[in-house]
This record gives C-alpha cells, structure tokens and sequence, in this order.
C-alpha cells in the first residue's frame, strides 16, 4: 500500500506542488493577512491551479515514458492507470476551477482556466523537444498558475511592485532550472531526437544559463529601492552565492546538485514575504 503511493507522490513531483501551495498560502495568510473565506474563490482557484500541475505531471511522465525508461532512477508504472489518475485529475481541476468561476464570475477567468491544460498538453508533447520555446513556455505556465488565483480573487493588479517581482523571479528561477535540466537530460533527449539546446549545443547552452542567471540577478538589484529592507539585502547576497555556486556545479556536469541549489533559492524566495 505504501510503495505504491511512494511513487504517485513521486510522478506528481510532490514537491514541486508543495512549494506551489506553501506559495499560495503564505500569499493568501501572511501577505494578505486574511482568513480563509471559501466565497472569495481562492481556495478553489488554488486546487484548480494543483490538480491542473498534477495533470501536467502525469502527462509529462506518460509522453516521456519510453525515453525515460533508459534512466538510472526511472520509476516505472501502469501506464493505463496513470493515463485514468491522469483524466480524474483534469476533471478534479476543472471543478475546482468552475466552482471559482461560478464564484467570481469574472468572464476572463473562464479562458484562463482552459488556457492551463491546453499549454501543458502542448508543452508535454511539442515543445519540450524544441531549443528553449519549451523552456519559456514551461515557466510562463508556472507565473500563470501563480497569478490567477491572485488576479481573479484580490483583483491585483501587474502593476503592484511586489506581484511583478514575484512573478518575474518565478520566470526567471524557473526557466534556469529547466534548462538545467535538459543539460542533464541531453544524452537521453539527442537518442530520442529531441532538438534541446544543450543537444544541439552545450556549450551554449551554458553560456545561455549564465547570461539569464546575470539577468535575474540584475532584475533583483533593480529593486533594492523598492525594497530597502536589511532583509532583502540578505536575499541579494544569498541569490548572488547560490547562483554562482549554480553555475560552477553546471560546468561540472553536476546537474541534480544544481537543480537542488536553484530549489533551494525557490524555497528562500517563497519565505521572503515575511520581510515584505
């Protein structure tokens, strides 16, 4: 019973979900400072937002099921049964998602609802194959997810300084982990004719990392007035060391080291709004 549920937490990448959720509250009760009020569509918005990431993982674990199959640590699984978990989870997140409309009533919301399965699905199964396309795309998802149980239940605007930060160092921190990612999935992804950048070119690729890291870093020093806090002087000084210690490890080739350093910068990120 239990090493069955050990690896459907483990092809959900219950991680990757945790940190979404502990997003999503610390936003909802710290930064916000409210108590949970169903009526207000967070709550269903937010689950919307989980079990649609839980539907892109799964579908993620299914398009790449024979390609992965060849890696050290591969999991397998009932492809039948995950296919089935995989359409409850769509279904499950549709509900969530029309309960929240129904709620908020806000015509937009209703697009943004189907827009999410339908950028996994082509992500899943096109774009991840293609240099960097898949990369952006997969880190525009991740701000998408982030900002609509914000814009639709707080009405919040881009505009909001700490909204827009937050949102850009989702991007950014995202889109360097998943280009480490295919660095370290290269061999595999160049057998199975995926056309990544680090299988077209390596050494670009990492010199892309490197420029995108510098960028992140740059868009972070640009709010050191917006943010004047000693806090956030801290996190600058912290961003700077992990992305460095990042992008040696990189060109090392110690990839899963690397992928862990810029989870970690994820998790500092997340905590930081007890300092704003």
């Amino acid at each position: 019973m239990i090493q069955p549920l050990i690896k459907f937490f483990k092809i959900i990448r219950w991680k990757n979900v945790s940190l979404y959720l502990l997003l999503q509250v610390l936003l909802y009760f710290v930064w916000f400072k409210k108590q949970l009020v169903p009526s207000d569509g967070w709550l269903f918005l937010t689950l919307s937002m989980i079990f649609f990431g839980i539907f892109g993982n799964i579908q993620n674990n299914l398009a790449d099921y024979d390609r992965d199959r060849f890696k050290e640590n591969f999991t397998d699984f009932n492809q039948t049964l995950y296919f089935i978990l995989m359409l409850i989870s769509l279904i499950v997140a549709f509900i969530f998602g029309f309960t929240a409309f129904y709620l908020t009533f806000a015509p937009s919301l209703l697009y943004a609802i189907i827009s999410i399965p339908v950028l996994l699905s082509l992500y899943n199964y096109y774009l991840k194959k293609t240099p960097l396309i898949g990369n952006f795309m997969i880190a525009f998802i991740t701000v998408l997810a982030i900002f609509i149980p914000l814009k639709f239940t707080k009405n919040l605007s881009i505009n909001n300084p700490y909204i827009f930060f937050l949102l850009n160092m989702s991007f950014w921190l995202n889109l360097l982990r998943e280009l480490v990612k295919d660095m370290e999935d290269q061999d595999l992804d160049g057998r199975f004719g995926y056309k990544t950048l680090p299988v077209i070119n390596l050494p670009l690729s990492r010199f892309v990392w490197t420029v995108i890291s510098i960028i992140t870093w740059g868009i972070m020093f640009l709010y050191k007035n917006e943010f004047t806090s000693n806090s956030y002087h801290i996190l600058l000084l912290l961003s700077a060391i992990i992305l460095s210690a990042t992008a040696y490890l990189i060109y090392k080739k110690q990839y899963e080291l690397s992928t862990k350093l810029l989870k970690l910068l994820m998790l500092i990120g997340i905590f930081s709004i007890f300092f704003f």
